[in-house]
């Protein structure tokens, strides 16, 4: 049994799928977004970073240059230079605050955190070296920065020359032991940059990962509605958009609609073709009673008429005949009018069953007929004289209880000599001359007695 496919169902599968891939695109978006943002952000705060780290280390190297070149001159701009990066411009504090803000309480944060302590170890022995240096140039303790007045010297290095406490000096500012904490700053913050880039490539790994994954998702997405609109389109091209194609050109040939497509268009194919087969019906019904007299189911006056001016217009040969029941008004009035209806229906039907089913037998009167003989010559008015003769010989000896009667009629032939005015006054004048001459019988246009 052939499988019923309905455009109901189609569209609802074709609606909760496109409803699925619509939640799933979105999921697959929204995913993208976000982790597009960790990616964004993941580099944001690597670049915070790397510049915090950056920005420690310079000023750490910025206060060591600046205590040194005090320490080697004596000249208070670098003293002055040092405690302004130290107490105003203050770089690595608010590096380290930076960091706090995204790696707080991370080992990335707490190798930074280390780095500032020596940072500020460092500033202990520097500040150790920069009193030492104003003491020896003879500068009031308490004109010192406050960072100085609160270093405490060793009475030994009190005890020393000028010369001796500035050599002192320098060398805590240059010493292996200086350098080493140096040393131990910039390692930590190599450490820190190296936690901070591990970290920062992982998660853009991750992210780019999920990116991969969310790509080959989409890709494959794209060609299921590539592929779901193919198919949409070839199942409305076939269940659809054929059969109303098809549907339109039987309406053009006036055909019954065939039974193709999705199953509501079958159906309405089927209601469709009822429907017009019941018109077709009712429509040859309707022009049958308008073409066929209602008693005999002869063709009537007006369908005579008709069929006798396309004959008249035509080349083909053809007869005229006109046929009159004999002395049917006394018949008529003497046995009633059941009975003469009756003689009517057996004329018809005689008339009919004598001449050939291409012929056109009408009745035009009460008791008047006509008949268009089609492709009839004169030369063949013999067939038309036995056959008239042979239903006459019927009607007068009856044996159906009718009352015996007897047929007039007239004939004209296309192909006639000497045409009167037209073909069917022609018949008729043939027709009263056998009426004129004792009825009952078969007379023929241009014969001699027609002619008298």
């Amino acid at each position: 049994m052939k499988r019923k496919v309905w455009i109901r169902r189609v569209s609802a599968w074709g609606m909760g799928i496109t409803i699925f891939l619509t939640i799933l695109f979105t999921f697959v978006c929204v995913k993208g977004a976000q982790e597009f943002r960790e990616l964004r952000e993941a580099t944001d705060q690597y670049i915070v970073c790397e510049k915090a780290a950056k920005q420690l280390q310079d000023g750490s190297d910025y206060l060591t240059e600046q205590v040194r070149l005090y320490a080697m001159t004596g000249d208070t701009q670098y003293r002055e230079a040092y405690f302004q990066e130290a107490d105003g411009t203050k770089r690595r504090e608010t590096a380290l605050e930076k960091l706090r803000q995204y790696f707080d309480g991370t080992d990335t944060f707490e190798t930074l955190q280390t780095a500032q302590n020596y940072s500020s170890e460092l500033m202990e022995r520097e500040y150790y070296s920069m009193k030492l240096i104003a003491l020896a140039n003879g500068e009031e303790e308490t004109q010192l920065e406050e960072e100085l007045q609160e270093t405490t010297i060793s009475d030994e290095d009190l005890a020393l020359t000028a010369q001796e406490q500035i050599k002192t000096a320098q060398n805590l500012v240059c010493d292996t032991e200086y350098q080493r904490m140096k040393t131990e700053i910039q390692d930590h913050v190599s450490d820190c940059m190296a936690s901070l880039t591990t970290k920062t490539q992982n998660r853009q790994g991750r992210a780019t990962s999920i990116f991969s994954d969310i790509y080959l998702k989409l890709e494959i997405g794209i060609v299921i509605v590539i592929a779901l609109l193919l198919l949409d389109s070839i199942v409305m091209r076939w269940l659809v958009v054929k059969p109303l194609i098809r549907y339109n050109e039987s309406i053009l040939r006036g055909e019954i609609f065939p039974v193709v497509g999705a199953e509501e268009l079958q159906n309405l194919a089927i209601t469709y073709n009822q429907v017009y087969e019941e018109n077709q019906e009712t429509q040859w019904l309707i022009r049958h009673q308008a073409e066929h007299d209602a008693m005999t189911d002869l063709l009537n006056k007006g369908s005579f008429e008709k069929i006798l001016a396309i004959y008249e217009k035509g080349d083909a040969p053809f007869a005229m005949i006109l046929v009159d029941v004999d002395i049917f008004k006394s018949v008529n009035d003497t046995y009633g009018h059941a009975t003469g209806d009756a003689i009517l229906k057996k004329v018809s039907s005689l008339l009919k069953s004598a001449f050939r089913s291409v012929d056109y037998v009408c009745r035009i009167g009460g008791d008047e007929f006509a008949i268009v003989l089609v492709e009839m010559t004169s030369d063949l008015k013999y067939t038309i004289q036995e056959k008239i003769t042979a239903v006459n010989q019927e009607l007068s000896e009856p044996t159906d209880g009718l009352p015996a009667v007897s047929l007039s009629v007239g004939v004209a032939f296309s192909d006639r000599e000497n045409p009167g005015e037209s073909i069917f006054k022609d018949a008729d004048k043939a027709l009263y001359q056998i009426k004129e001459h004792g009825k009952h019988g078969c007379g023929f246009y241009g014969e001699k007695e027609t002619e008298e």
